[in-house]
């Protein structure tokens, strides 16, 4: 898009809302330093993990926070859920739900690895989608600041109708300055 005026390009802003689930002393940490903390070991890379926000994001961030608590992250009857407005440009949000983004991972994967692997190790997992993602932004001249894809809910969380809705969406930030503090609930 071109301002007509200036004759200067411009790029239009998204507005993303999403949901995090997490400790409530995670929360604090979070309001006071203004940031996230990434995750270099996510499911499908380095980032900072959101819900889209609807009806089942709340119960998919609770899910995720009692999930936490079983494996012994976190400390029961204290959790927290986290509101953000996530604030990118256009060309800074990649939808890899796109069947073409799902077409060219599955090619760059099987090109990298034995796939069947893949499912088992969610660490060689995640490295791989950080591989594609840094080499997406070398050949595309673009930094992928949030990407959209769908996660599987959390352990246990029945709340979600996975068989009729396939996972749900998340956005995973990259890039933690574009995460914007709407407001907390605590649990």
């Amino acid at each position: 898009m071109t301002d007509v005026i200036t004759e200067v390009e411009t790029v239009a802003m998204l507005t993303l809302k999403g949901v995090h689930g997490t400790s409530r002393a995670a929360a604090q940490e979070i309001v006071q330093q203004q940031r996230f903390q990434k995750t270099d070991k996510g499911r499908v890379g380095t980032g900072v993990y959101f819900w889209r926000e609807n009806i089942y994001a709340k119960e998919l961030a609770n899910c995720w926070y009692e999930y936490r608590v079983r494996k012994g992250d976190f400390k029961a009857n204290e959790g927290a859920v986290i509101y953000a407005n996530i604030c990118v440009k256009e060309n800074e949000f990649w939808d890899l739900e796109e069947p073409s983004a799902k077409d060219d991972l599955g090619i760059f994967a099987i090109q990298q690895h034995d796939t069947d692997q893949l499912d088992d190790d969610v660490r060689n997992t995640g490295a791989l989608y950080n591989i594609f993602i840094e080499r997406l932004e070398r050949n595309t001249n673009t930094k992928c600041k949030v990407f959209q894809i769908r996660l599987p809910s959390p352990p246990k969380c029945l709340s979600y109708p996975t068989t009729l809705l396939g996972n749900p969406l998340a956005y995973v930030v990259r890039d933690e300055t574009s995460i914007h503090l709407d407001r907390i609930e605590e649990f």
